[in-house]
């Protein structure tokens, strides 16, 4: 794998998920996805603050989380002021501290607890990457102590994790999330909330204002002299700075992002909670960490403050979650962190609410999900899925097990609507009816599995649908689901398409010619067909197969490697193909033709093509650790940690379609 240039960390005007955004009628793929943490963005339904913190009035959610807790004296001697300021609000100190190995009986632990905060996991040796050095196996292991240890402590149960180095390398992967986060420790424990990946306020955003998110002034860089004193560091003799800064000088916070290595752990304009594949509260963490302040402005600048407190307005703005990720290193005092405190106390009042991760969890479970959590007491799938169903531009919530089927919609204008203002207020409010289906099944032996159910877009209204080879497609029609037939999901036409009970787990509904609406993809025959949805029949019909050997699972009904992605930015989704046996990349034509531009087709490892493609999933059916985001194909797992510059692999979609735009081959040992 070629390395991978710094100027690529630049490349984040444009942001793709593995699905692309065309219209709205991709906004329910990630349902179906296979683990992906970078799907959201400006354009994704909101999961705004009062859906979920059931407290009226409350407009953001601030998390105040320190990593690296190892010896509770140094936390203890860096949080103090923190702690008391916090208690002066309402008398709790709500701040989470992500541990490694620290001794769990430490009185210091229960002194905390006591009041307020929550005690988290930070893996147990901190690796950096956390995914390294080929063995997948010490990866989970050094995140599975830390897990143990954490659930060890008394009066204490852990639910959140960040990931070691996230706010200055590529740490966050895919196949950390499918192989080591959704599953559990040897003990059984396992966590439910993740704070790792990094949200960027940009310009794009056309609700906050561009004085807070375009920089005025001029910026300091200079350390001052207490600083370097507290923090055992040597000023620097220049700025660090590269000419490539210069393109971020205009954002307040995207000229945080390193531009001296490769960092594409970003989402844009999403400070909300979301879920990563099916089991995992993502809370986005603010850029910039301290890490990345004092990589820019020098420790303990009052630049940082400033951008801080500007955060605190666009969150208010926004309705969402601040989370601040900061260290006892004196790359920021105690003292700023107080200042910001102070200012969002002092402008705001009772609109922010301070929480620890735990007590986010707590609310979003209680509150959202009506005490269903996404993950059921053995850690797997409880039937919770977070959607937009009214297509509506903000989140609703399905539930589907064994002990609740109900559908919940959120009516942004209910008993008053939202007021005025920056930061005005909204009380919304949520109505519940009926929902058909269980999303999670319980075989004999208690394994509890995924059942036929697929939600895509395909009503004029934008409204939420979904297929099902059991019964029916599926509509919500406002207030409830309704159907039309015994079964028209089933695709119909002169020829009909029988669906293989077997390979429905390859069923997908996606906008994939950009109109808006879903079509679908039906495995028949050893065949993957695309489907057009057809009104009057309200049902799908074949238009054509995928090209030869491309399929959305294996025989086993595990990801085959394929990939939706508008690699030509067309509007329209391509193929992207690539398995531990072969690769591929064909474009999108018509609906007619379907993908009938082939552009790499190879056996993998017959050739050394510049442009190969490299495995989307491993031979053992396991997630390889890819996603397509800010226009790249990005790898990181246990083979590029350690061995790649910025332990990450990426190739721009230019290089994907063009191979003669690669750099030259390297020699054997490079």
């Amino acid at each position: 794998m070629p390395p991978v240039c710094p100027a690529c960390s630049l490349l984040v005007l444009l942001t793709l998920s593995s699905i692309a955004a065309a219209g709205d009628g991709n906004r329910l793929t990630y349902l179906d996805g296979f683990c992906e943490p970078y799907y959201v963005g400006l354009d994704t339904p909101k999961l705004i603050t009062p859906q979920w913190v059931g407290q009226p009035g409350v407009e953001a959610v601030i998390v105040l989380a320190t990593d690296d807790l190892r010896e509770p004296a140094r936390h203890e001697a860096f949080l103090r002021p923190i702690l008391e300021r916090l208690k002066k609000i309402d008398g709790r100190a709500p701040v989470s501290l992500m541990a490694n190995q620290t001794d769990p009986k430490h009185p210091q632990l229960q002194q905390w607890l006591a009041e307020g905060a929550s005690l988290e996991a930070h893996t147990w040796d901190h690796p950096c990457p956390l995914l390294q050095g080929g063995d997948l196996a010490a990866a989970k292991a050094t995140y599975d102590r830390a897990v143990d240890l954490m659930a060890g402590v008394a009066n204490s149960r852990p639910v959140a994790f960040r990931m070691p180095c996230c706010d200055s390398m590529s740490a966050v992967s895919p196949r950390f999330f499918a192989e080591i986060f959704n599953q559990t420790t040897p003990k059984g424990n396992f966590l439910a909330l993740d704070s790792s990946v990094f949200n960027l306020f940009t310009a794009n955003d056309p609700e906050l204002p561009r004085r807070l998110v375009l920089d005025t002034d001029g910026r300091e860089t200079a350390e001052s002299a207490e600083c370097r004193v507290e923090s055992g560091k040597p000023p620097k003799s220049e700025s660090h700075h590269s000419p490539l800064t210069t393109l971020h000088s205009s954002g307040r916070f995207r000229k945080y992002v390193p531009t001296d290595r490769v960092m594409a752990n970003l989402i844009e304009d999403y400070p909300y909670p979301y879920v990563i594949g099916r089991l995992c509260w993502e809370i986005p963490v603010l850029m910039p960490s301290d890490w990345d302040a004092q990589h820019l402005n020098g420790v303990c600048s009052p630049d940082t403050v400033r951008d801080l407190k500007a955060a605190v307005d666009a969150v208010v703005v926004k309705r969402g979650v601040f989370s601040l990720c900061f260290h006892p290193y004196a790359w920021i005092r105690n003292d700023q962190i107080v200042e910001v405190i102070d200012y969002a106390v002092d402008k705001y009042g009772g609109k922010i609410q301070f929480l620890t991760f735990r007590q986010v969890y707590d609310r979003l479970t209680d509150n959202l999900l009506q005490g269903q959590p996404l993950r059921a007491a053995d850690g797997r799938d409880n039937g919770v899925r977070v959607l937009d169903v009214d297509g509506d531009g903000y989140m609703d919530v399905l539930i589907g097990n064994r002990q609740t089927r109900q559908t919940r919609v959120w009516d942004p204008k209910g008993e008053g609507g939202r007021g005025t203002g920056e930061g005005g207020a909204a009380t919304g409010r949520w109505s519940s009816s009926p929902f058909p289906m269980q999303l999670v099944g319980t075989a004999g032996e208690g394994t509890r599995g995924l059942t036929d159910v697929h939600f895509g877009v395909v009503q004029a209204n934008r409204r939420a649908s979904f297929l099902t080879f059991q019964y029916a497609a599926w509509h919500f029609d406002g207030r409830q689901w309704s159907t039309r037939g015994p079964n028209p999901g089933a695709p119909s036409g002169t020829n009909p398409v029988g669906i293989e009970a077997a390979k429905r787990a390859g069923t997908r509904l996606l906008d994939v010619d950009g109109d808006g609406v879903c079509e679908a993809i039906l495995r028949s025959q050893g065949k993957d067909w695309l489907c057009r949805w057809v009104p009057e029949r309200d049902s799908f019909t074949p238009q054509c197969r995928l090209p030869e050997g491309v399929q959305v699972v294996d025989d086993r009904g595990r990801d085959a490697g394929l990939r939706f992605v508008d690699v030509d930015e067309d509007g329209r989704l391509d193929l992207v193909f690539s398995n531990a046996q072969r690769y591929s990349l064909y474009l999108f034509t018509s609906m007619k033709e379907g993908w009938s531009r082939k552009i790499l087709d190879g056996q993998r490892g017959e050739t050394q093509a510049k442009n190969e493609i490299p495995p989307l999933v491993r031979a053992d059916g396991t997630n390889n650790g890819a996603w397509f985001g800010l226009r790249h194909l990005w790898v990181q797992n246990e083979h590029t940690g350690g061995k790649l510059p910025g332990h990450v692999f990426g190739r721009s979609f230019t290089q994907i379609l063009d191979g003669d735009h690669q750099p030259p081959p390297r020699s054997p040992e490079g």
